[in-house]
């Protein structure tokens, strides 16, 4: 891999000490996980030595030292080699320092302000200069570094600790610029704080800028920066030049079963396993003044995301439930048709007839920024994905929400056959909540199964119950959200049809009755 990573780890582990805190001062050896982070972080294209990245986002449990690894980034982004400057006699590519660098960590009113910061700040202004003259001596702006705002550099550029309302300004040319703890990037200010920084990246061209992201797990429905960041990651809507580096408890999260629990711990905390309290963790999972619901613990500890308890289905269980496979074209099958015509998705879902097992045929939703101005759903393509689903399977039956759709839901029901499609009013409450619980019942029970679809996934993590009268409905997690749940609404009614046209007779065989017998 071409990568200065490798020579900034050497550098990192020669210039740099641990931050405040027990091990305070002393050498820095990094494990094998911020190693790989740094050697990714850094690549460069062999043929023009610029980076591939201008962003890097890293997310991990909480107590992972995050921050201390973002402070690490920080000094050597100020003082370090870590641009392309050509290669040595062995054909590796070399670095040199940036030039007049200006840097930002980002802090929150949220946060354990100004962590990264202060980690530089003890670096290279109060360990440094004693300990490394030659790299350290100069650095001015600071007298004790748990007060201190900016650091100048001896050989010019500064290093800046920002709030919402000086890092918001336009003008700024910052050559790298941490956002910590980007999970309680809430506000409108701190996200207004984020989106500026970050177009002011592009004004170095020669400089290269880049933004590391730090998160712990977000909590879903918040919209936070972090939460924008992985889920448009998990649908692959991100671009290349953002390196995310995700890591998670897998499978069920069941607080109750210690040694499952710890396992899951000793996964998402990798390499620091071996030196973090993880007893001690699972007590403070297990406290409720600390962590009041599962999905508290999950966020912090676990780094999953989680929703309360007002989710619609826990996302472990969906997760649970997922399973790679294709269904083959001729295969029996029921159908839901969700639509819409602007603001929310389109979808079609498919139901196998023999086990349930859940696929989405198609989504069309309208994208997100500029693209998605005066956006509609293409109808004609919609409508041909239909007919397409019924030629391609043994289509039992479809019911369709027939809101805004209705003349093409009786068209389609005209071609393709009455007794077929079927218009499906999800506004009916009795009805959609059946359907609902038929669906939700079977996921946690284990009896059906889905293709794991990330823009499903989505949409499932973005459901919340709607409680009216007797009756759970499904709801966004405030009325303007701009967030999807269709798919869950189409796979319902797939799931609905399924057992509709079971209990219809779908699947028995006939008899016969031969006369004299």
């Amino acid at each position: 891999m071409c990568s200065l990573g490798y020579e900034l780890a050497d550098w990192i582990e020669t210039f740099c000490c641990h931050g405040p805190g027990d091990v305070q001062g002393e050498p820095i050896e990094l494990d094998d996980e911020w190693l790989a982070f740094l050697v990714e972080a850094y690549r460069i294209d062999p043929q023009t030595g610029r980076r591939l990245y201008d962003e890097g986002v890293l997310s991990r449990p909480k107590g992972r030292a995050k921050s201390e690894l973002a402070g690490f980034v920080g000094i050597a982004e100020a003082f370090a080699p870590v641009r392309f400057d050509g290669w040595n006699a062995d054909g590796q590519p070399v670095g040199r320092p940036v030039r007049s660098p200006l840097l930002k960590c980002l802090a929150t009113e949220e946060s354990q302000a100004g962590n990264t910061f202060e980690n530089i700040a003890f670096i290279a202004g109060q360990w440094g200069p004693d300990v490394h003259p030659d790299v350290y001596g100069g650095v001015s702006g600071i007298r004790q570094y748990q007060s201190a705002t900016a650091l100048y550099l001896p050989h010019g550029g500064e290093i800046r600790a920002c709030t919402a309302g000086s890092a918001s300004k336009d003008g700024g040319k910052e050559t790298w610029v941490c956002a910590d703890e980007s999970h309680l990037y809430v506000l409108r200010e701190l996200k207004a704080m984020y989106g500026t920084v970050r177009r002011n990246l592009g004004k170095r061209k020669l400089a290269e800028p880049w933004m590391l992201q730090t998160t712990t797990a977000y909590r879903p429905g918040e919209q936070s920066i972090a939460e924008e960041t992985l889920t448009s990651w998990r649908k692959g809507e991100l671009s290349p030049s953002v390196y995310v580096d995700h890591r998670e408890a897998k499978g069920r999260v069941d607080l109750d079963d210690e040694a499952h629990t710890l396992a899951q711990l000793r996964h998402v905390y990798g390499a620091a396993a071996g030196w973090m309290d993880l007893e001690r963790i699972y007590r403070e999972m297990r406290d409720p003044r600390s962590c009041p619901d599962d999905a508290t613990a999950a966020r912090y500890y676990l780094n999953r995301a989680m929703s309360g308890q007002d989710a619609w289905l826990a996302t472990d269980v969906w997760e649970r439930q997922a399973r790679t496979e294709v269904v083959a074209p001729g295969t029996a099958i029921a159908l839901g048709f969700d639509g819409s015509l602007r603001d929310d998705a389109t979808v079609l879902i498919g139901s196998r007839m023999s086990d349930g097992f859940l696929f989405p045929i198609g989504i069309w939703a309208k994208p997100a920024g500029p693209e998605g101005a005066w956006w509609e759903v293409p109808r004609s393509d919609v409508l041909e994905a239909v007919k397409e689903a019924f030629a391609r399977y043994d289509v039992t039956r479809m019911y369709a929400d027939p809101h805004e759709w209705r003349s093409d839901v009786d068209k389609l029901a005209e071609e393709l056959g009455a007794e077929r499609v079927l218009s499906w009013e999800t506004r009916r409450d009795v009805q959609m909540s059946a359907a609902l619980d038929r669906l939700r019942s079977d996921l946690i029970a284990g009896t059906v199964f889905h293709d794991g679809d990330p823009v499903v996934a989505d949409h499932v993590g973005n459901t919340y119950v709607r409680r009216k009268g007797a009756h759970l409905l499904v709801r966004k997690e405030h009325e303007s959200s701009p967030r999807k749940i269709d798919s869950v609404v189409g796979a319902a009614l797939a799931y609905e049809a399924r057992a509709d046209a079971i209990a219809d007779g779908w699947g028995k065989k006939r008899t016969y009755r031969v006369a004299g017998f």
